[in-house]
């Protein structure tokens, strides 16, 4: 199973907004870095199965406009609201068992911490992982697993592939060969 974990584009400052923070929506920026980081996701190979996104408007912004980029439609799901950890990627990866490429978009700290969850084998160091906004992340579970694993036997078996900005990411539009 390939994981694909991308924190939601630029929707300004927390701070600042004035109304329900589940309302805070991309800013210009955001939806530029979006539209960037789709254009490269859509060069990746095998191609991005389905886009599972927070309800929340930033990441669902996010995952609409890298969803139309790669011709998917979004699956909003609330597993992914901030408070993301492993059992709730356990109830979002139980609810879609024939998918093995997904696109998970969602929140900060949640993501890096759930990340290394995944990728940091028992009483070893954690490593350093820190998505920034519109930024993506590959984790490769491994192959001995059966479909269907929970989320606790993924932790500490799967294996961070790369983590890239999203101009990083818009980069790979420039590249000819299949990528994972």
């Amino acid at each position: 199973m390939l994981l694909y974990f991308m924190r939601h584009a630029d929707a300004g400052d927390s701070n600042v907004w004035r109304g329900e923070d589940a309302a805070r929506p991309l800013t210009v920026k955001g939806r530029m870095q979006a539209r960037e980081a789709a254009s490269g996701l859509a060069h990746l190979r095998p191609p991005i199965q389905a886009v599972i996104s927070s309800p929340y408007s930033r990441a669902y912004e996010t995952a609409v406009i890298v969803a139309k980029e790669l011709g998917l439609p979004v699956q909003s799901a609330d597993e992914l609201t901030p408070g993301f950890d492993l059992a709730r990627l356990d109830r979002a990866l139980a609810l879609r068992p024939s998918l093995d490429i997904l696109l998970l978009v969602g929140h900060e700290p949640d993501l890096s911490h759930l990340i290394v969850q995944l990728a940091r084998p028992h009483g070893e160091h954690a490593p350093d992982v820190t998505m920034k906004k519109g930024s993506c992340c590959l984790v490769l579970t491994p192959s001995t697993l059966p479909g269907g694993a929970s989320a606790a036997e993924l932790a500490g078996v799967c294996e961070i592939s790369w983590i890239r900005t999203w101009r990083e990411l818009a980069d790979l539009r420039e590249n000819t060969d299949p990528l994972t």
